[in-house]
């Protein structure tokens, strides 16, 4: 057992979610390409409507849990995935759960605010304004509940923290012995890069396991340089929690590439507009716009372009909640 095996046997978490998540080929399989794709469904992930937040906040809810925490605080925007899931999650979890919205509450619930309200989640509109005052407000909702003795557990930066980055180091060790399993060469695996959780988790589990993987991110909203600033920082904060250094650097633990994210977070290209329509006509699968899709993107460019070959794998996130918003 390598020690990041041990470290995250070892470290709290509240087991939310049925593993390992399916691991399969996919139904497309490109012709005259020396490549077989598969799919991870992480979309799978057994809680709310699925997604990658379900492996961070296994993570979070245990250091919440270890700390005595009663209450778990999220923000967001008005079709956050995070915030539908940290609903569900603390739902399953036994634990009180409360949003911070930035957009004014709308007469019509849909996509995720709906299923928010189903959960019941008590939910902190504050009208059209940014993240930073988002965020604020709720670090000010957080210290008014600890002034009343209410014990209070806060989910930053969209679950992309060290603590939170754990969820895809552990998925690493878990499509390790998948791709063992079903007897399954060298894989590269392309996720998507948003504020680099994912991509923390990824990079830095594959570096600790050995490099089973090559690793692709496709950002979805900021240039390389922005993203793989967030990758580091992010990295530098799980070796600050499991004392087990990363020997290399993100540059040359995996490649990430932003000739796919058009305008940025939310907003599509025309490719992948076309990718959540074809994809789900194709496999039977449904895929978002904000991640997913523009992900999808660029795994088929780089096909064609014959800058990947063997086993490829597409790593889906989830999404399905905001999908219902966004058509």
């Amino acid at each position: 057992m390598k020690p990041i095996e041990r470290f995250l046997r070892e470290t709290d978490r509240v087991p939310l979610m049925p593993m390992p998540t399916p691991l399969h080929p996919m139904h497309y399989q490109p012709s005259g390409k020396d490549v077989s794709l598969f799919i991870k469904r992480d979309d799978m992930t057994g809680v709310g409507p699925g997604g990658n937040k379900i492996r961070s906040l296994e993570f979070l809810l245990g250091e919440a849990r270890s700390k005595g925490a009663s209450k778990i605080l999220a923000a967001g925007p008005e079709q956050s995935n995070l915030c539908a899931l940290t609903a569900a999650a603390c739902a399953k979890a036994g634990l009180d759960c409360e949003l911070i919205i930035n957009a004014a509450e709308p007469a019509r619930k849909e996509g995720n605010l709906l299923l928010e309200e189903l959960l019941g989640t008590k939910i902190h509109f504050l009208g059209p304004c940014d993240g930073a005052v988002r965020n604020r407000r709720m670090e000010e909702l957080a210290a008014a509940y600890q002034s009343a003795g209410e014990q209070v557990y806060v989910v930053r930066n969209g679950a992309t923290t060290g603590r939170g980055a754990l969820g895809y180091t552990a998925a690493v060790v878990e499509m390790k012995r998948q791709c063992e399993d079903l007897g399954i060469g060298r894989m590269t695996i392309f996720a998507p890069g948003g504020n680099g959780g994912v991509a923390a988790g990824l990079i830095y589990g594959n570096q600790l396991m050995g490099q089973p993987f090559r690793i692709v991110i496709v950002s979805v909203e900021d240039d390389r340089e922005t993203l793989t600033a967030h990758i580091r920082s992010t990295i530098s904060e799980v070796v600050e929690i499991t004392g087990l250094p990363m020997d290399v650097s993100v540059e040359q633990a995996a490649e990430i590439t932003d000739a796919y994210r058009g305008g940025g977070w939310g907003e599509n290209t025309e490719e992948s507009q076309q990718a959540v329509l074809s994809f789900a006509r194709s496999e039977g699968i449904f895929i978002e716009n904000v991640y997913t899709s523009k992900v999808l993107v660029g795994m088929m460019d780089w096909i064609e372009q014959k800058k990947v070959s063997g086993s490829v794998c597409y790593l889906h996130t989830g999404g399905l909640g905001s999908l219902f918003a966004q058509y």
